[in-house]
């Protein structure tokens, strides 16, 4: 199973050239040399975390549609939760496409909540939808990748679950200051 995850994840990053990876990366850290620099860590620390977001948005996008190979078909299945019936059937390979799906979008919902730090939690699931549903239809249109209903759902989930964790974070670092203070 361990080698299923493996080959997902070099399918997502290895058509990605390195030189977007060294862009990505190079513009990162003269940003936030530059914004800690005229901000401080105090303030600038949202504007980090938002870039850090477009960065990784942009990183998504290069893998899943800009990237990839088309296998010039048109592919999509829109039935719910299609994927879960195919792995009941013994398709052990759909594992880790569900369960990268899921993961890949932790980090949005994080980063999200770091910047927007207020209870709107149906933002996460708006931006969870619009994001995935977005790159849904783009590798529908380019013929990179199939357009499915279930990637959306678990994308979503993603978020949600990403932005759980930074709800959990900072109850417990609210908890934390108030038996210090």
């Amino acid at each position: 199973m361990k080698d299923l995850f493996v080959n997902y994840f070099h399918e997502l990053t290895d058509c990605v050239p390195v030189p977007v990876y060294e862009a990505l990366l190079s513009v990162f850290l003269i940003a936030v040399v530059l914004i800690i620099a005229f901000a401080g860590i105090k303030k600038g620390w949202k504007k980090i975390a938002k870039l850090l977001l477009y960065e990784y948005l942009f990183l998504l996008s290069c893998s899943t549609v800009i990237f990839r190979n088309s296998n010039g078909v048109r592919g999509y299945e829109l039935a719910p939760l299609w994927s879960y019936r195919t792995i009941a059937e013994g398709t052990a390979t759909m594992i880790p496409e569900v369960v990268m799906n899921v993961v890949v979008f932790v980090p949005i919902g994080l980063l999200m909540g770091l910047i927007y730090n207020e209870e709107k939690w149906w933002r996460v699931i708006m931006a969870g939808v619009g994001v995935s549903f977005t790159i849904e239809l783009l590798q529908l249109l380019s013929k990179n990748g199939c357009c499915e209903t279930d990637d959306i759902i678990h994308n979503t989930v993603g978020c949600v679950i990403g932005y759980g964790a930074y709800c959990v974070a900072r109850i417990t670092k609210d908890k934390v200051a108030a038996r210090k203070g």
